[in-house]
């Protein structure tokens, strides 16, 4: 969302553990609202907004308003998240079906509405627990006293497809500690089951060169960018001057770098360097001796001249040679 342009409002309505800032009840008058004014709104939400997104209500609430809406399915978090760690969420002869739960089942008033004693006994299946960092000693409790292997292979994943994902990898009786003493915090999903003891093989993402960079380049970013991207960089393509769209996504996570190739670029992104998103690992990437000094001047810490590049693949040779030390 990046090239929105400026025009667009914004909205944040976004939730995280235990803060809830916009009331589901306000989110629901908001779309009504807005889409009363004669306005196209997009209800933009990570994942796929039938499962656990509560699109659904939401979409109840327009239809009961009159108001024509489209639902757009995208790859929900629990295939896409240990996708990126390593773990098919079925395999052959392993695993043949698949629980997706709300974690906070395990400890909902009144009783959960999750048969944890059928899924614990189940040895083909994998449980996808969304939501799941604070209450996983009490669902990795209720499976172990219903009779699940305490070997059972079961992972934590921490802001998954990100660069900032982490994963710990462990069994159903040891995960809740090894999460301690790995000190993974929400957002995170776990996965139970016995295809998770593929993590390790089958880990493509953090293995890439690039991985747990997330890199600002001004747009449009073109085979650079791409060649970034497929050696593991997180690839922030941002117009110039930014738009409150930009600012949003770039402070969304700890940015590493951004890619200068005039001294304009770095004025105008500069005006943006601050805040806990802009980092001490911060360097400024820089494909001229021009924007190199513009950076130095206005007091980055970190400037990496990247002068001799041929050819668009060359930007991400020099980045992952510069970094090979770290």
């Amino acid at each position: 969302p990046c090239d929105l342009p400026a025009h667009v409002e914004l909205h944040w309505v976004g939730k995280q553990a235990g803060n809830h800032p916009v009331p589901q009840e306000e989110i629901n008058a908001l779309l009504v609202r807005l889409a009363d004014e004669g306005k196209t709104v997009v209800r933009l939400k990570g994942g796929d907004p039938y499962v656990f997104g509560r699109g659904g209500e939401e979409a109840e609430v327009l239809a009961s308003a009159r108001i024509p809406f489209e639902v757009i399915p995208c790859v929900t978090a629990a295939v896409a998240v240990p996708n990126y760690a390593g773990v098919p969420v079925t395999f052959r002869r392993e695993v043949v079906n698949v629980t997706m739960v709300t974690a906070h089942e395990s400890i909902k008033l009144g009783g959960p509405q999750v048969r944890w004693d059928l899924l614990a006994r189940d040895p083909h299946g994998t449980i996808v627990g969304y939501m799941g960092v604070s209450s996983l000693p009490q669902i990795a409790a209720k499976l172990l006293a219903e009779g699940m292997d305490p070997k059972t292979p079961a992972a934590l994943i921490e802001r998954g497809t990100t660069s900032a994902q982490r994963s710990t990898v462990s069994t159903l009786r040891d995960l809740p500690d090894a999460i301690v003493k790995e000190g993974l915090k929400p957002p995170g999903l776990f996965v139970i089951g016995p295809s998770v003891r593929h993590a390790e093989k089958l880990d493509w993402f953090t293995r890439r060169p690039l991985f747990a960079e997330r890199i600002i380049v001004p747009a449009p970013g073109g085979r650079a960018a791409e060649h970034l991207e497929m050696a593991g960089a997180e690839v922030v393509e941002t117009p110039l001057p930014m738009t409150p769209a930009a600012r949003a996504v770039v402070s969304a996570l700890p940015n590493t770098g951004c890619l200068f190739s005039d001294p304009e670029q770095v004025d105008t992104i500069d005006d943006e360097r601050d805040g806990p998103s802009w980092g001490s690992r911060m360097v400024a990437w820089c494909t001229s001796r021009e924007a190199a000094d513009r950076a130095r001047e206005l007091g980055w810490q970190r400037v990496e001249e990247i002068l001799d590049v041929q050819r668009p693949e060359d930007v991400a040779r020099l980045v992952m040679e510069r970094l090979g030390g770290r």
